[in-house]
């Protein structure tokens, strides 16, 4: 590329590449300084694809603004090009860029830094908006994109890319799920190249990383499976497309999974490098260019109040690690939070410990009118469900780290054999134990996040924390499907359940309180005696009400009512059942337990006998039409005793 161009002014905002009318525009912070306290000079590589060599052309100072360098290439309309920026004698990608060059196979260390697209690829997104799904409606799904259908069995044609989750769409949607929340998804080195190292401290870290050697020399590098960390932010990894242009290939992910009524979340890690004003421009980028529904932003200093308060993201689910304190004046926010709390005491509650009742109500009822909270039993880092209930301990032995990393606080309980077992009544208890856990996390008020493969009882065989693991230990096996089988249609039973009546996912805070003069509250506990619950310190039993004349369902009022009755300890125990309306009885809906627990009458209540280890859901149904049955009955009997009257009249006579 020998041509040369002339250059003028344009606007130094927004940064990054695109196309004018009048040529290419590119406008990059350029700050890098000389000892003598003088700018080095700035510029742009230009590479068509006839050349290895690209054409250097420098900003111009005079159009610096502050360290902004801007400049419009007159006459420049080749949009197969790509670039690298320059600063003296660096060259580096361009942060703001939206698209790079898809050369490179996942792990594939790259020789070379992989160059910058010029320009954007039209898509036509038929009239796809983002769906504006509320904390209260959704269902949230977590999943790797590689990881999802990676395994041969997956049964998808393009394994481990964002086509594969198209091809996975249907079983989403017969399981219930409305919203997938996708790990890292932007532009980062999987594998760390030579390129990044600058500075002796950077390379002794990397030495440190890398303490063996290969035979032929090359020092093996680790990879970063998860990918939280800094990245291209406006590119989707180009390395999960199936295609030549992943921009292409994500966007009609997008639109395919909003077609089906689901909506896409992403994961987002910010160093605190990375200014308030670009996170704020990057979502906005992602909602206005992507259609993306919502964000799960994770780092150290994050502008919680920026964002809680930007108009273009009022309907975007922000997601956060810690709760948003800051009242929003009496208006539903956007915000969220991922709630580690329930996590962590719902599993201790799940295997028997002591002192959890207090906790386990407050995240059973707990929802927010100002902010959104999530809850989960597992996720990304941490174990599967399935290894929550087979292993006490972690084994991360593969990870090269001498099993040192990951968390030693798993709360986990193997059932009584630690790892994988054919033994029939460890079979049984694991299944129970994971149904129960799948009743608390959707039975419970916020919005419930599953991980994906817990579904049907997917393992990583006691790894917790497989963020380097690109293989069969991170990868979601759909074989267990079959295994699974059992716990998959008992999730989507309560999926399915919990969106058919408004009470289990209320959009404002549950009171405990009859606030309608209805007879009944919109939630309320129990004990062995209807009303009278023991929330002592040894308690492990408890009933829990809902009432649906709190919810609307289709525009009129509910009249469902369900209990759910609780027992995480080791014995059987009683629950009394309250006084239903009058017409309304209770039947068993569902339970965790082989036997369905009956419902045992008393001179003056009901009560039920709850297994070990057991969550039943009974429901209220519409007794049957006495009045009906007493007039046959009372036909029966006059004619009985017109029969009588008869044969006594024909005696006497």
């Amino acid at each position: 590329m020998q041509k040369k161009f002339q250059v003028t002014r344009t606007q130094a905002y927004p940064l990054g590449a695109s196309f004018q009318k009048e040529g290419l525009r590119i406008a990059a912070v350029c700050d890098r300084r000389k000892q003598d306290g003088s700018r080095c000079e700035a510029g742009v590589i230009l590479y068509d694809r006839k050349h290895t060599r690209g054409l250097k052309i420098p900003f111009p100072e005079e159009y610096r603004v502050g360290a902004v360098c801007s400049m419009l290439i007159l006459e420049y309309h080749d949009r197969d090009c790509h670039y690298l920026l320059y600063q003296g004698e660096e060259m580096y990608q361009d942060p703001y860029c939206k698209g790079v060059e898809n050369l490179y196979r996942y792990g594939a260390v790259k020789k070379a830094i992989p160059r910058c697209e010029a320009g954007e690829r039209p898509f036509d997104w038929q009239e796809d908006a983002p769906l504006g799904i509320s904390y209260a409606d959704a269902i949230l799904y977590a999943l790797h994109v590689r990881g999802f259908t990676k395994h041969s069995s997956s049964g998808v044609r393009h394994k481990g890319t964002y086509s594969g989750i198209v091809e996975k769409i249907p079983y989403l949607r017969e399981l219930g799920i409305n919203m997938v929340l996708l790990m890292p998804t932007y532009e980062f080195d999987e594998v760390m190249p030579d390129y990044t190292i600058q500075t002796m401290e950077e390379a002794v870290l990397s030495y440190r990383q890398n303490l063996s050697e290969k035979e032929d020399g090359e020092k093996p590098r680790r990879l970063n499976y998860w990918g939280y960390q800094k990245g291209l932010y406006y590119i989707p990894k180009c390395a999960y497309a199936s295609e030549r242009y992943p921009v292409v290939e994500y966007k009609r992910m997008v639109r395919s999974l909003h077609e089906n009524g689901i909506g896409v979340a992403m994961q987002f890690y910010f160093p605190p490098e990375v200014s308030p004003v670009e996170i704020l421009d990057i979502l906005r980028y992602w909602v206005v260019e992507y259609h993306i529904d919502g964000f799960h932003l994770m780092g150290a200093e994050l502008p919680m109040e920026l964002l809680a308060r930007e108009p273009m993201l009022t309907d975007t689910m922000l997601l956060f690690d810690r709760r948003y304190s800051k009242i929003m004046e009496g208006r539903q926010s956007s915000i969220g939070w991922m709630n580690d709390g329930f996590l962590y005491d719902m599993r201790r509650f799940l295997k028997g410990d002591d002192n959890l009742l207090d906790a386990f109500l407050c995240h059973v009822r707990e929802q927010q009118w100002e902010t959104g909270t999530v809850n989960y039993i597992a996720k990304w880092d941490g174990f599967r469900l399935m290894d929550l209930v087979s292993y006490d301990r972690k084994h991360n032995e593969e990870n090269g780290e001498d099993n040192q990393d990951g968390t030693d606080y798993n709360c986990s309980w193997n059932c009584g054999i630690e790892g994988k077992s054919r033994k029939k009544t460890i079979v049984e208890l694991r299944i129970r134990q994971m149904k129960n856990a799948m009743t608390l996390l959707f039975m419970s008020q916020g919005t419930p996040l599953l991980y994906s493969g817990d579904e049907f009882g997917n393992t990583q065989d006691g790894n917790n924390n497989p963020y380097c693991q690109d293989n069969a230990v991170a990868w979601i096996k759909w074989n267990h499907t079959q295994s699974g089988g059992e716990l998959l249609d008992y999730t989507k039973g309560l999926i399915a359940l919990r969106k058919a009546h408004p009470i289990l996912h209320s959009r404002t805070a549950l009171r405990g309180t009859d606030f309608l003069s209805c007879g009944y509250p919109d939630i309320s506990v129990h004990g062995q005696e209807a009303w009278k619950p023991d929330i002592a310190p040894a308690s492990h039993t408890i009933g829990i009400m809902y009432c649906g004349y709190y919810g609307e369902k289709d525009g009129k009022q509910d009249d469902s009512f369900f209990y759910i009755a609780v027992n995480m300890h080791w014995e059987l125990h009683y629950l009394g059942l309250p006084k239903l309306p009058k017409g309304k009885q209770w039947s068993h809906l569902v339970t965790t337990a082989r036997e369905v627990p009956e419902i045992e009458m008393k001179e003056t209540s009901q009560e039920i006998c709850i297994p070990p280890r057991t969550i039943s859901i009974y429901t209220a149904t519409d007794m049957p039409e006495v009045k009906s049955i007493n007039a046959s009955a009372d036909r029966t009997i006059r004619n009985h005793q017109k029969k009588q009257t008869g044969a006594e009249k024909k005696n006497k006579l």
